[in-house]
Order: structure tokens, then C-alpha cells, then sequence
């Protein structure tokens, strides 16, 4: 099982570098819905046409998991682990979820790998 940050599917939607390898893990990939929120919000916020978004949740039928309370006391939780390096809402329900589900995490954030040991999670980067 692969929990598939934000950066991730924005980079398979936008055609970037390496965002083709989320499409090899679909079968057994997870998104948090707090992930899906920030990638409509990146659309909205830049421009892009909403149906691209739109298209990829539902042509590749990806496992969306409804963010629960035990993700969220967790998400706040990793705030102290990850608050020097900034890492957002989002970043952090990601990692609560892999954590939780004891899965990989799928990102294109480098600045994530720090965080691999102490969180017990492998951190798997598209480039």
C-alpha cells in the first residue's frame, strides 16, 4: 500500500517529471481527502482547468480516505516533529495517514525524507 501526497498526483495531472509513476502504483494507492482539497485548491488558485483534476480522481479511481479523527490527532501530533521544516496541513495528514495504514509515501517533496526514520514510514520520491 502507497499513501500519494498532493505533489505527486499534481505532478502525474501536469505531465511533470517523474509524475508517470503514480500511475504504476494505482492499485494499491491511497490519498487523504485533505490531499485532494489542496490539489483543487492549487487548480483554483492557478488557473487550471478543474476538469483535469476532475478527470484524474475519476478515471484512475483512486482510493480517497475521508480524513477521520485519528488521522487528525495524529496530523497534529507530527507537528512537533515536522515544525521547523514548515511542513503544511496537508503534508501532515499525508504522513499520518501512511503512518496509520503503515504504507509508503509517494511525494515529490525532498524536504520529506528527513522525516523517514523518525516517523518509521519509507518516503519514496518521483525524481
Amino acid at each position: 500500500m502507497i499513501v500519494v501526497d498532493a505533489s505527486a498526483i499534481l505532478a502525474a495531472i501536469l505531465g511533470e517529471t517523474g509524475g508517470d509513476r503514480v500511475f504504476d502504483h494505482l492499485d494499491d494507492a491511497l490519498v487523504s481527502s485533505v490531499n485532494v482539497a489542496e490539489v483543487y485548491t492549487y487548480a483554483t488558485v492557478n488557473r487550471l482547468p478543474v476538469g483535469a483534476i476532475d478527470a484524474f480522481f475519476t478515471e484512475t479511481g483512486i482510493n480517497v480516505v475521508a480524513f477521520d479523527h485519528a488521522q487528525a490527532v495524529l496530523t497534529g501530533q507530527l507537528a512537533d516533529i515536522t515544525r521547523k521544516s514548515g511542513l503544511s496541513l496537508g503534508d501532515r495528514s499525508c504522513l499520518a495517514l501512511a503512518k496509520l495504514q503503515a504504507a509508503e509515501v509517494l511525494t515529490a517533496d525532498r524536504a520529506w525524507q528527513r522525516f523517514s526514520d523518525a516517523l518509521g514510514l519509507t518516503i519514496t520520491l518521483l525524481r
